[in-house]
């Protein structure tokens, strides 16, 4: 009990810098970057519970008596409910009374807005390449070895054919990631250790790219 409470509260950071995600994997996997990439960890990591809470929370800091200086967002962009462009326009609807200066596209190694009057900053990581559509599983695929990756993508594409799985398709990028994981040195572990272990590389250019933009963003 004691070592979820620790997890949650790493999880639930409030500062004046921090970062907005929807769930603990996402948390995880964001520390395990920064310790591989010595990227200074100089704020907060808030998981929201999902997408929606996300944007929810994002809006009542911008509101509050004391908005933090920056706060990042990282979000999915999941295929079956929406299109990067129609994600944006939607974060650009939901912010158009707080004069931020938002470009017209996400930028592809992340976003970062200022607004004209004296609100936080805020930058965008749209899961998992501000390009494609997915979620963090995709994101944590470009991290792995392709060959074993797509040999694992092929084992569960087959075993989907012969009625062998029960996940929603919308899960799919999960099944091959965590089919993927099941292969490594001590199989199974949780995508952020998975990075701290090497099964998943810290050092290829999405990596690099994301923990540039948490520099750019924080530091």
């Amino acid at each position: 009990m004691a070592n979820n409470t620790k997890k949650k509260e790493i999880c639930r950071e409030d500062t004046d810098k921090i970062l907005l995600v929807e769930g603990v994997n996402d948390c995880h996997v964001v520390m395990a970057l920064c310790k591989a990439n010595q990227v200074f960890k100089g704020f907060g990591i808030y998981e929201c519970g999902s997408d929606d809470k996300v944007l929810q929370r994002l809006n009542a800091l911008i509101t509050g008596s004391e908005p933090p200086k920056i706060i990042g967002i990282m979000l999915d962009v999941d295929s079956y409910e929406h299109t990067l462009a129609s994600r944006w326009q939607g974060i650009k609807y939901k912010l158009r009374e707080h004069n931020y200066d938002f470009p017209v596209h996400p930028n592809v190694n992340g976003t970062i807005v200022e607004s004209i009057e004296d609100k936080p900053k805020l930058g965008f990581w749209f899961m998992p390449n501000n390009q494609d559509c997915g979620m963090l599983e995709d994101f944590c695929a470009e991290l792995a070895e392709p060959l074993s990756l797509a040999f694992a993508r092929k084992c569960v594409e087959q075993a989907r054919s012969q009625k062998l799985t029960t996940f929603k398709d919308v899960h799919f990028s999960k099944a091959v990631i965590h089919t993927y994981l099941a292969w490594q040195d001590e199989p199974g572990y949780p995508l952020g250790q998975a990075i701290g272990r090497q099964s998943l590389r810290s050092d290829n250019d999405i990596a690099t790219k994301f923990t540039n933009w948490l520099t750019d963003l924080f530091i």
